[in-house]
C-alpha cells in the first residue's frame, strides 16, 4: 500500500506516531524483530518506543515496500544524504 505524506487510509488510520532514529533488527527461524526508538541528544540512551514482529514471508514485503519508497523519495527530492549531513535530499554525495 504507498503511502502518502498526510494520507490516513479511513480504518487503517495509525494509533500512534512516533519518531525513530535508531533501528534494531533480529530474527530467528520463525520471525524477524524490528526495534524502533530514539537516541537520546548525548547518544548514550536508546527509548524503544514499539517493536515490529513479523514472519519472513512480511518481513520481506516490508523490505519491498519500503525499498520501493526510497527509489520514489530518491526520484522526487533527490539522494539521500548520510547521517553527518541531516540525511536531507540533495545533502548526499
Amino acid at each position: 500500500m504507498p503511502h502518502d505524506e498526510g494520507h490516513e487510509a479511513g480504518d487503517r488510520a495509525p494509533i500512534g506516531q512516533w519518531y525513530a532514529n535508531c533501528f534494531e533488527v533480529g530474527h530467528n527461524a520463525f520471525e524477524f524483530k524490528v526495534d524502533c526508538g530514539q537516541n537520546s541528544p548525548d547518544g548514550d540512551v536508546v527509548t524503544v518506543y514499539f517493536r515490529v514482529i513479523a514472519s519472513p514471508f512480511n518481513a520481506r514485503e516490508l523490505f519491498r515496500l519500503l525499498g520501493t519508497a526510497l527509489l520514489r523519495y530518491s526520484d522526487t527530492f533527490g539522494p539521500i544524504g548520510d547521517k553527518d549531513a541531516g540525511g536531507r535530499a540533495g545533502s548526499g554525495p
